[in-house]
């Protein structure tokens, strides 16, 4: 098997370099199991998970869950799918709650990482991933805005782009707040909405195109391309709304950099106050 598994992509990309990758997936809800199935049948064979959550009957509908996984540890219950896909894949499942998990641990993972990404529901873990990862390794944040009708997927580089923070703060500033319709982007709130599973799994492609991107930066590999720090931002319009003109629509941007960032703050200080200043009753899980 472990001769073949490239078979049908080793003449699209350098299967060796995906290969050895090691990546840290924050969120096992709709994002984080549908990226990592597609990083792992892509060739990735290390991943760390890391959520609190138990799968539920309502996770069923728009996750890589299936019945039997019902009451299981999300992370538990998405090790062993992802075993079942690659047999030699390297999956640590951390049943862990951000929140509570200190700067210290986390660190460590992510130092171990070469890639990390951040898909939960979460603003407050968000953040904190962003503050922490942006200074040490590539990362990719997601979500899906509410009812499924977009959602955004964006990347950072480590002194080369904008963080998490100001990326939002950008969205924030530029978008008028518009009631019902401003879909939680004027306050950075991506909360766990109705939604098919259809429109987080567009939101987990992307998400997945654009992180095998990063891991391929430097080679000449197309989905390479995806990770040029000119334009970090995508939006995904599933319909006709806010920015979208058409249906199925993606519009790229770029934000700058903030004065005032906490990407221009020193590596190692708390990300305590980004955790206080954020109300979020539910920081440690993920779109489920």
């Amino acid at each position: 098997m472990s001769d073949s598994f490239h078979a049908r992509h080793e003449t699209l990309f350098d299967v060796s370099r995906v290969d050895r990758a090691r990546v840290l997936v924050i969120g096992a809800g709709s994002l984080g199991s549908g990226v990592s199935a597609l990083l792992v049948r892509s060739g990735v064979r290390s991943l760390r998970l890391v959520d609190n959550d138990v799968v539920e009957e309502a996770n069923l509908s728009r996750t890589t869950y299936l019945a039997r996984d019902l009451g299981l540890p999300k992370v538990d219950a998405l090790a062993r799918h992802l075993r079942e896909i690659r047999p030699s894949v390297e999956v640590h499942a951390e049943n862990a709650d951000l929140r509570a998990l200190g700067d210290d641990e986390l660190s460590a993972w992510i130092a171990e990482a070469d890639l990390a990404l951040a898909l939960t529901d979460s603003p407050a873990v968000q953040a904190r991933v962003g503050f922490l990862t942006y200074h040490a390794v590539p990362t990719v944040f997601a979500g899906v805005y509410e009812r499924g009708v977009g959602g955004e997927v964006f990347f950072t580089l480590p002194g080369e782009t904008p963080c998490y923070e100001c990326v939002l703060g950008a969205v924030r500033a530029s978008t008028p707040r518009q009631g019902h319709t401003n879909y939680g982007v004027t306050t950075g709130e991506l909360a766990s909405e109705p939604a098919l599973g259809v429109d987080a799994l567009r939101v987990s492609v992307a998400a997945t195109k654009i992180a095998l991107g990063l891991l391929l930066r430097g080679t000449d590999a197309r989905a390479a391309a995806l990770a040029a720090p000119g334009r970090t931002v995508a939006f995904l319009g599933n319909d006709v709304d806010w920015i979208w003109k058409w249906p199925m629509e993606t519009v790229w941007a770029h934000a700058e950099r903030k004065a005032d960032c906490v990407c221009r703050l020193r590596p190692g200080e708390s990300t305590a106050v980004l955790l206080d200043d954020v109300d979020d009753a539910d920081a440690g899980g993920a779109l489920p």
